[in-house]
C-alpha cells in the first residue's frame, strides 16, 4: 500500500473516531438540522449518529435502529426517515408485501428490510441471513429493540454449497456493508471463515412449506445464492428483490432465472420499468431490480 493511501486512511480513521464522540457529535447534528433538508442525504449519512434512530413506517408503526456511529443506514434514516434509504425500492416493497407471508432477507446487514417486513405484519415469518459477525450482532440488537418475535436471525453466508466459506471484510470505520464471499469484490481488510449454507438446505431443514419473497444483497454473489436455491425457486417462484452490479452479475443472473420464466423490472426513480435484459446501472445509483414469474404477477402481468 502506498504511504499516501496509508496516511489518508489514518486521517479518515481519526476523523471518524472524533465524530463519534458525544461532545462533538451532538452539537454538530444540532447545527446541521436547520439546513439538513438541502444537503444531499448521501453526505449526511456519513456523519455518525449515536443512539436510537426512530422512523415511522407507512402503517404508522415505529421502526427503530440502534447506532454506535458506524451504521450509515441509521444515519440516513435519522436525517430523512425511511425515504432516506433506497426510497424507490421501499415503494416497490410496500406494494408487494401484502402478498407475502414468508420473507427471506439474504444479506440482511443491520436489518432494515427484515424489520420493515416484520413490523408491517406480525404474522409474517421473516428470516434474516447475515454472515458478518459485527453486523449480525447489530442485527440481533435491532430485532430486540423493535420487540419483533417473527424474525429469525441466521448468521451464515448463503451461497451454492453447505459447509464453510471465506468472507472478505473490507477495511473502514463504518460497519462492513461491503463484506462478500467474492474475493475480488472489495479490498479485503480481514478474511474470516464463516458458516455457508444453501437456501434449499435451510428450507428442507426447517420444514418451510413456502417462500414468497427473496431479498438478495450479497455483494456480487447473488447468482450463487440462486444456484443454491434451485428447488425453492422451482417450487415457490418467489418474488426476488436483487441488487444488480453492472458488468459483474447480469449474465449469471440470466443463467439462473431465464429457465424458470422470470421477468425483469428495473427499480428506477420513475418507478418499475420492465426490461427484456438485466443490465446494471453503470452509475451504480439504481442497483436494485425486481424479478417475478407470471404466476406472481397475475393475469395483468404487472406488479
Amino acid at each position: 500500500m502506498r504511504p499516501r493511501s496509508t496516511r489518508f486512511r489514518a486521517l479518515r480513521r481519526t476523523a471518524a473516531v472524533l465524530l463519534r464522540q458525544p461532545a462533538l457529535n451532538l452539537p454538530l447534528r444540532w447545527a446541521l438540522r436547520p439546513i439538513s433538508g438541502i444537503v444531499p442525504v448521501v453526505w449526511l449519512s456519513r456523519l455518525p449518529v449515536l443512539g436510537t434512530v426512530r422512523s415511522t413506517l407507512p402503517s404508522g408503526t415505529a421502526l427503530r435502529l440502534h447506532s454506535d456511529g458506524r451504521d450509515v443506514i441509521a444515519s440516513a434514516l435519522y436525517w430523512r426517515g425511511l425515504p432516506g434509504w433506497e426510497p424507490e425500492t421501499f415503494a416497490v416493497l410496500h406494494r408487494v408485501l401484502p402478498r407475502v407471508q414468508v420473507f427471506f432477507d439474504v444479506g440482511a446487514s443491520t436489518g432494515v428490510f427484515s424489520l420493515v417486513a416484520a413490523l408491517q405484519d406480525p404474522a409474517r415469518r421473516v428470516f434474516a441471513f447475515e454472515p458478518t459477525p459485527g453486523m449480525s450482532e447489530s442485527l440481533a440488537r435491532n430485532i430486540a429493540l423493535n420487540g419483533v418475535r417473527n424474525v429469525t436471525r441466521v448468521e451464515a453466508a448463503v451461497c451454492d454449497h453447505d459447509g464453510t466459506a471465506e468472507l472478505f471484510i473490507p477495511p473502514g470505520e463504518s460497519l462492513p456493508f461491503g463484506a462478500s464471499t467474492l474475493p475480488s469484490f472489495r479490498e479485503p481488510g480481514t478474511r474470516l471463515d464463516v458458516t455457508a449454507l444453501r437456501l434449499d438446505t435451510f428450507v428442507w431443514r426447517e420444514g418451510i412449506p413456502r417462500v414468497d419473497f427473496l431479498k438478495l444483497d450479497t455483494e456480487g454473489t447473488e447468482p450463487s445464492v440462486l444456484a443454491g436455491a434451485r428447488h425453492l425457486l422451482e417450487r415457490d417462484e418467489p418474488w426476488i428483490l436483487c441488487e444488480v452490479l453492472h458488468g459483474l452479475t447480469e449474465a449469471a443472473l440470466h443463467a439462473e432465472l431465464d429457465p424458470l420464466g422470470y421477468r425483469y423490472f428495473a427499480i428506477t426513480r420513475h418507478g418499475l420499468e420492465p426490461r427484456s435484459r438485466i443490465i446494471g446501472d453503470s452509475t451504480y445509483r439504481e442497483r436494485n431490480w425486481l424479478f417475478a414469474t407470471p404466476r406472481r404477477l397475475g393475469p395483468s402481468g404487472i406488479v
